[in-house]
């Protein structure tokens, strides 16, 4: 019982490291013009119903021991030129085991701290313009950089690994405001620091990612719904004789689906609310995930 547990309580912090920070992505279709600057503040929640032991469900997660976790992301956009923009996501961690209880890898029963640091920058590489429609080549490099905490432990949301994610995709765009995007990444990571056994670092797996959006967008308002598709291209299943309790190591796959909303309240500002669900996955909880966010715009040509 106590394993399950533990397994539980991991797949279910595994479930915000992933879905909450790759959900909607790092990159979008759409390109900032030259000095266009936008700024997000988000808070993300999540409720667990379920989770995956390799891909076996397990209905009900424990409520001895359950795991609070919320995640404020600042996130920057801006236009270089045009074509060309930079993007950059802070995320911090907050995240708590109810009981007090400490993790039984690191001794930890809380955290407070930034985790995986992303910087990227995204590229218009092509536009095809048709009678009112145009279709948008896109691509994108983009850094993942750890800030140095213990990624082996059920409260630690991120991989604890440098990284690189290779993006290319189609955004295309109508002049009724209805659009659609497809983005494919290819995420690669180097190893994770073991801080608490130096010298025995953590193999983190490679992944691909695919995300598909479909929407409206106009100066009245955004909407969009998204799919999200996460598969590790190596790793271990939790319980199985190959996991020595190395978290970063696990072999995670997910699919998620969700929505956005996003709207103007002032020339400047806007809120957005956002929802999201992993609807099938393999060593990760099976969550709900409600998101709020503000935005500053604003150029600076």
């Amino acid at each position: 019982m106590k394993i399950k547990k533990l397994i539980a309580l991991f797949v279910v912090a595994m479930t915000t490291m992933y879905s909450t920070v790759n959900a909607q992505g790092l990159l979008d279709g759409f390109t900032s013009k030259k000095g266009d600057l936008s700024i997000t503040s988000s808070f993300s929640i999540s409720k667990y119903d379920a989770f995956y032991v390799a891909d076996v469900k397990n209905e009900g997660v424990p409520v001895h021991g359950e795991i609070n976790q919320n995640i404020i992301s600042l996130y920057a956009k801006y236009g270089i030129t045009d074509r060309l923009s930079a993007v950059i996501n802070v995320p911090f961690i907050s995240a708590d085991n109810t009981t007090g209880a400490a993790d039984p890898v690191n001794g930890k029963n809380s955290i407070s701290e930034l985790q995986d640091i992303s910087i990227a920058l995204k590229l218009n590489a092509y536009k095809f313009n048709f009678k009112k429609v145009n279709l948008n080549v896109i691509t994108g490099l983009t850094a993942i950089i750890p800030t140095g905490y213990e990624p082996n432990g059920i409260l630690s949301l991120g991989s604890g690994a440098f990284g690189f994610d290779v993006t290319a995709g189609l955004h295309l765009n109508t002049d009724s405001g209805l659009f659609s995007t497809v983005l494919a990444s290819y995420n690669l990571r180097g190893d994770a620091d073991n801080n608490l056994t130096p010298g025995k670092d953590f193999g983190v797996p490679n992944a691909f990612v695919t995300k598909a959006k479909i929407g409206y967008a106009s100066k009245f308002i955004y909407i969009e719904a998204w799919g999200d598709f996460f598969n590790s291209e190596e790793g271990v299943d939790i319980g199985s004789p190959a996991f020595k309790g190395n978290f970063p190591e696990t072999n995670v796959d997910y699919s998620s689906v969700g929505v956005t909303i996003y709207k103007n309240i002032i020339p400047k500002l806007g809120v957005s609310l956002g929802f999201g669900k992993v609807i099938d996955g393999r060593n990760i909880g099976e969550s709900t995930t409600f998101s709020a966010g503000l935005t500053y715009n604003v150029s600076l040509k």
